[in-house]
């Protein structure tokens, strides 16, 4: 190889280098951005954070071995291929934060049209990106047959087993939250997370086991006030509105219980708890309750935030299938709190 067509060829991984450096300050910039925090709380010690960085540094190394010792990029039409496929799904991810899509009025697993459109994108940037990193190493131990058909496949089997260990993480989480931690004290408030609201405004099974709980502390003492939390869905009362009906099913006095009617996700909630309830009173102990396998990804947020708050699960119960389905279900949300922060 002549010493022109090697330079061509560093420059040209300094390049992928150089623009997936600019993905990675810009995903982190996303991701604040998806949580309505300043870039001043930026922590690289978050997991979250880190795992982007690790994915980051190990297609970097691969690079630099191209650049270095191979200094002999081929299948370069992969490289730019995926390279332009990344720019396209960051880029739709920042105008899906600056535009509203009109998906909203449909639900799936629970999830708005809007939001499970915005989790598809980035969990494609993510897949997209270990294509990327497999490639980058499957041509540094010089494999050639198949390298795209094998990155692509490494990947999915990649994405599989971070899913898998995700679920495992719920399952052996989920039983750390104990009611007994939390100590009586007189600035003790408990914010009931928002559940699914069922036909003719009723409360889900999940919905009035949070709110039983969170009346079982009120009336325990170890809370002195419970703040209801969650929007609606086209054509329903808003989830703090029904479980707000269902505690004045219950008992006549309803002192003490106050309701937030404007977010719609776990994430915007855990904003409300920072920016409302604790900016106004820093002295509050924040006790959240919400289903067991629930109360992991909340931690999570909640850390993300830079905020303490301590986690009390309901008392529902869940037929296995449906906790297999549900704990499932909250690990891919997990996944993508973790690596996008949305």
């Amino acid at each position: 190889m002549t010493k022109s067509k090697s330079s061509t060829n560093q420059n040209i991984i300094w390049a992928f280098i150089f623009i997936l450096m600019i993905d990675l300050a810009f995903l982190y910039y996303l991701k604040y951005r998806n949580q309505n925090i300043s870039l001043n709380e930026f922590n690289i010690f978050n997991f979250g954070n880190l795992l982007n960085l690790f994915t980051f540094l190990i297609i970097t190394v691969g690079l630099l071995i191209h650049a270095f010792k191979i200094k002999n990029l081929s299948n370069t039409k992969y490289f730019w291929f995926l390279i332009i496929l990344l720019q396209i799904c960051l880029i739709i991810s920042f105008f899906l934060f600056e535009y509203k899509l009109p998906f909203d009025k449909y639900y799936i697993l629970g999830q708005s049209g809007n939001r499970l459109f915005g989790g598809f994108v980035f969990m494609s940037y993510q897949f997209l990106l270990f294509v990327f990193m497999f490639l980058v190493w499957l041509l540094v131990y010089k494999i050639k047959n198949l390298i795209f058909i094998r990155a692509v496949f490494n990947s999915a089997l990649l994405l599989l087993a971070i899913i898998i260990l995700s679920f495992v993480f719920i399952v052996m989480k989920e039983n750390q939250f104990d009611e007994k931690l939390i100590k009586s004290k007189n600035d003790n408030v408990a914010v009931v997370l928002g559940a699914a609201v069922w036909s003719d405004n009723k409360p889900s099974p999940s919905l009035a086991a949070r709110v039983d709980k969170a009346l079982e502390l009120l009336d325990k003492g170890e809370v002195n006030a419970i703040y209801l939390t969650g929007s609606n869905a086209p054509g329903e009362l808003a989830e703090s509105e029904v479980a707000y009906h269902y505690i004045k099913s219950k008992r006549k006095s309803t002192e003490n219980i106050f309701l937030e009617k404007n977010t719609t996700s776990t994430n915007e909630q855990i904003s409300f708890i920072k920016d409302y309830l604790l900016r106004r009173d820093k002295g509050k102990n924040i006790i959240v309750v919400s289903d067991g396998y629930h109360l992991i990804r909340i931690i999570e947020v909640s850390k993300f935030h830079n905020i303490k708050v301590q986690a009390v699960p309901s008392n529902l119960s869940l037929a296995f299938e449906n906790a297999l389905y549900f704990k499932f279900r909250e690990a891919l949300a997990l996944i993508v709190f973790w690596f996008f922060a949305y």
